[in-house]
């Protein structure tokens, strides 16, 4: 990935708001890594490539802290100067009606995962005193607790 673009992580990036939340990225000139827990993601990350800018797939699975760990590392350092984590779930039924495991993986998925990887990214941010992150649905809960912070 070139050194002198910026360069963001989306997570969630194989379909829906993920793809193309990425597709604007890369119209807006950012290197990418795109992340998935689904082999989508690489076709994906294709459509995405440009002759300019650089994109990355990896598929792992956010749910977990080893997921998010691999993601990290799969930056390898770079200054990440944006990060969209969108990677979420839905089940769509009634709570109650629901199978609990999977009720938990949604939890994991677009909470702990979640949180976990804003925190690891954040930080870095915070360090530098650059980046932006955006979740989403969940803007203004995250923009309020990393305004001042960042």
């Amino acid at each position: 990935m070139s050194a002198t673009r910026p360069f963001a992580i989306v997570t969630g990036a194989s379909t829906g708001i993920g793809f193309e939340l990425a597709k604007r990225c890369a119209k807006e000139g950012y290197d990418l890594l795109v992340a998935a827990d689904e082999p989508e993601i690489e076709k994906a990350a294709a459509s995405l490539r440009t002759d300019d800018g650089k994109v990355e797939a990896l598929k792992a699975d956010l749910a977990t802290i080893e997921g998010v760990d691999k993601l990290y590392a799969a930056a390898r350092g770079r200054q990440v100067d944006a990060l969209l984590a969108n990677a979420g779930r839905g089940l769509g039924h009634a709570f109650l009606d629901q199978d609990f495991e999977k009720a938990r993986r949604v939890v994991d998925t677009n909470i702990t995962g979640t949180i976990y990887l804003i925190h690891k990214v954040g930080n870095d941010m915070r360090r530098r005193n650059a980046g932006k992150i955006d979740r989403g649905i969940d803007r203004g809960l995250y923009t309020r607790q990393l305004s001042g912070g960042l």
